[in-house]
C-alpha cells in the first residue's frame, strides 16, 4: 500500500471513528441525564439515608460478578476475536465463536448468579462492614437478590452489541441505556406504593431485559446465527478464555474504585455511600461522554489497523484520540468544578435531600472532577493493549496500581473523612492513567506523547479561561447556591453555562485548537449544505 493511500485510508477510518464516538457521546449524555433523573427521584423520596445506602450497596455483588465473568466480553476480548473472523470473510467461524462463548460462559454465569442468590446473606455484610442495622442489611440483601437477575441480560446483550460494533452499527448501543434508565425510573415511581425503594431494583431487571438485551437482539435479528454450543475445550473458547482470564483474576481501579468507595463509605455513617455514589456519577457523566464513548468507538478501528499490520498508523490514531480526549477532559473538569455547587443543589436538593447533603456532595464532586482527565485517557489508552489482543499487561498494571492505591482509601478516609475517599479515587486514577500510557509508549513505541501533552495543556488553558468567565457570573450573582430555589438555580446555571461556552467559543475561534477539528469540520459541512 502506498504512503498516500495509507494516509487516505487512515483519515477515512479516523473520520468514521469520530462519527461513531459522537453518536455514542450523544447517547451517553442523554442516558446520564436520565440516570440523574433516576437518582434525583430516589433521593427525593428517600433522602441520603441508610435506605439509599442499601440500594447503592445492592449493586456491588452483581457488578463484581459482571466484571469477573463478563466484563471483557463486549469491548475487550470478544470484539478482536470476532473481528478477526469477519476480516477474513469467515462468517461461519464468527458465529460459531459467538455461539460457543454465549453458551459456555453463559452457563458459568448462570451458576454464579444462583450461588450469589443463595449466599447473599453471608456476602453482603462482608462487602459493607458498616451496615450494623439489621433492617438496613436485610434490605440490601433483598435488593441484591433482585438485581442479580440482570447480569445475564447484560452479558448476552453485550455479545450481540459486540458483533454489531464490528460492522460499525452503533445505534443499538446508543438506544439501550436510554430504555434501561427509563425502566428504572418507571419501576421506582410506579411500584413505590407496594415495594418502596425495591421498585427501583425491579426496574433494573426490567430495563436490562428491554434495553441492553432486547434492542441489540432486534437490531441483529437478521444477522445472528446462534446455535447452543457448550464447548469449554473448543480452541476458539480457549483463545477467548486466555484473553479474558487476566480480566477475571486481575483488577482495575476503574472498576474496583466503586467497590472501595462503598466498602469504606459504609464506615463513614449514614448517607456517605449515597453522597459518594451520586457525586461520582455526576463526574462520570462527562467521563462517559468524552472517554467512554471514545473508547467504545476506537477499539474496532484500532483492532482493524492492528490486523492489517499498520502499527505506526495505529499508534498515531491512538495518540490523536488521546490528544482530543485529554483536551476535552480538561475543559469538562473545569466546567464541573465551577458549576458543582449550583448543579448539585439544582438536581438533588429536593424532598428528603437537604441543603447540607447537597453541599457535602458538591464538595465531593469538585474532588472527583480533578481526576476526570485520568479517567478519560485511561479508558481510551487501555484500548491500545486490547486491540493487540493483550489483556495480560493491563491486568498486571491495573493490579499493581490497585495495590498501591488501596491503602490511600483507608488512610485518606480516616484523615479527611468522606472527602478523603474522593481524594483517594483521584490520586489512584491519575497514577493508573500515567502508568498505562507510559508503559505502552515504552514497550510498543508507536505512540507519540507530544500531541497528548499539548492537547492536555491546551484543554487546561481553554477550560480555565471558560471557567473564570462562569465563576465571574457566580460571584456577580451574589447569592450562594443553598439560598436559591430551583428557578434561581436554573437561571444561574444557564447564565454560567452561557458565559462558559461563550468564552470557550471565543478562545476556540481565536486559537483554533486542533482537538476540535472533527466537530468543527462537521459543523462547517452542515453550514455549507444549508440553503
Amino acid at each position: 500500500m502506498s504512503s498516500e493511500t495509507s494516509q487516505t485510508s487512515t483519515r477515512s477510518i479516523g473520520r468514521r471513528m469520530g462519527i461513531a464516538a459522537l453518536i455514542l457521546a450523544v447517547s451517553t449524555f442523554l442516558s446520564r441525564i436520565l440516570g440523574f433523573l433516576r437518582e434525583a427521584v430516589i433521593v427525593y423520596t428517600h433522602g441520603a439515608s441508610a435506605t439509599t445506602d442499601a440500594y447503592q450497596a445492592a449493586f456491588t455483588m452483581p457488578d463484581m460478578m459482571n466484571y469477573v465473568l463478563a466484563g471483557g466480553t463486549l469491548s475487550i476480548t470478544f470484539i478482536p476475536l470476532f473481528s478477526a473472523y469477519v476480516a477474513s470473510d469467515d462468517e461461519e467461524g464468527a458465529w460459531r465463536l459467538f455461539s460457543t462463548i454465549a453458551t459456555t460462559m453463559g452457563s458459568v454465569l448462570a451458576i454464579f448468579i444462583a450461588l450469589g442468590y443463595v449466599l447473599a446473606p453471608q456476602i453482603v455484610p462482608l462487602l459493607n462492614p458498616g451496615f450494623n442495622d439489621p433492617e438496613q442489611l436485610d434490605l440490601a440483601v433483598s435488593m441484591t437478590r433482585i438485581v442479580l437477575l440482570a447480569p445475564m441480560a447484560f452479558y448476552i446483550g453485550g455479545l450481540i452489541q459486540g458483533s454489531l460494533f464490528v460492522r460499525e452499527i452503533f445505534w443499538p448501543s446508543a438506544i439501550s441505556p436510554l430504555i434501561y434508565n427509563l425502566c428504572i425510573i418507571a419501576g421506582g415511581v410506579l411500584l413505590d406504593p407496594w415495594f418502596g425503594i425495591k421498585g427501583f431494583a425491579i426496574g433494573v431487571v426490567i430495563g436490562a431485559l428491554l434495553g441492553p438485551l432486547a434492542v441489540p437482539m432486534w437490531a441483529a435479528r437478521n444477522e445472528v446465527k446462534f446455535k447452543a454450543r457448550f464447548a469449554p475445550f473448543d480452541p476458539d473458547f480457549r483463545a477467548f478464555l486466555l484473553l479474558t482470564l487476566p480480566l477475571m483474576v486481575g483488577v482495575s481501579l476503574v472498576t474496583v474504585d466503586e467497590w472501595f468507595l462503598k466498602y469504606f463509605g459504609s464506615l463513614q455513617g449514614d448517607g456517605a455511600i449515597t453522597w459518594l455514589a451520586n457525586a461520582r456519577k455526576l463526574m462520570m457523566v462527562i467521563f462517559a461522554i468524552i472517554g467512554q464513548a471514545a473508547g467504545q468507538a476506537a477499539l474496532p478501528f484500532l483492532t482493524r489497523l492492528f490486523h492489517q499490520g499498520e502499527e505506526e498508523e495505529m499508534g498515531q490514531m491512538l495518540s490523536r484520540s488521546l490528544q482530543r480526549v485529554g483536551f476535552l477532559a480538561m475543559v469538562g473538569a473545569a466546567g464541573l468544578i465551577v458549576a458543582a455547587y449550583p448543579l448539585v443543589h439544582a438536581i438533588f436538593r429536593h424532598g428528603e435531600f437537604s441543603a447540607s447533603d447537597a453541599d457535602t456532595m458538591a464538595g465531593l464532586l469538585v474532588v472527583f472532577a480533578c481526576g476526570l482527565w485520568a479517567w478519560a485517557v485511561q479508558t481510551l489508552a487501555v484500548r491500545g493493549y486490547y486491540a493487540r489482543k493483550n489483556t495480560l499487561t493491563p491486568m498486571i498494571l491495573g493490579s499493581i496500581t490497585v495495590a498501591l492505591a488501596a491503602p490511600l482509601y483507608a488512610i485518606f478516609g480516616e484523615s479527611f473523612g468522606v472527602r478523603g475517599l474522593a481524594m483517594a479515587t483521584t490520586a489512584g486514577m491519575t497514577l493508573n492513567a500515567l502508568v498505562t500510557i507510559g508503559y505502552y509508549r515504552w514497550k510498543v513505541g508507536h505512540l507519540p506523547l507530544g500531541p497528548i501533552v499539548r492537547g492536555t495543556l491546551r484543554g487546561a488553558l481553554h477550560g480555565a479561561w471558560a471557567a473564570a468567565a462562569a465563576y465571574g457570573v457566580f460571584r456577580l450573582w451574589g447569592t450562594p447556591a443553598a439560598g436559591l430555589q430551583l428557578a434561581g438555580l436554573a437561571a444561574l446555571l444557564a447564565t454560567m453555562g452561557t458565559a462558559f461556552f461563550a468564552a470557550l467559543g471565543l478562545s476556540a475561534w481565536l486559537f483554533s485548537p486542533p482537538e476540535l477539528d472533527v466537530i468543527l469540520d462537521r459543523v462547517k459541512r452542515r453550514l455549507k449544505r444549508s440553503p
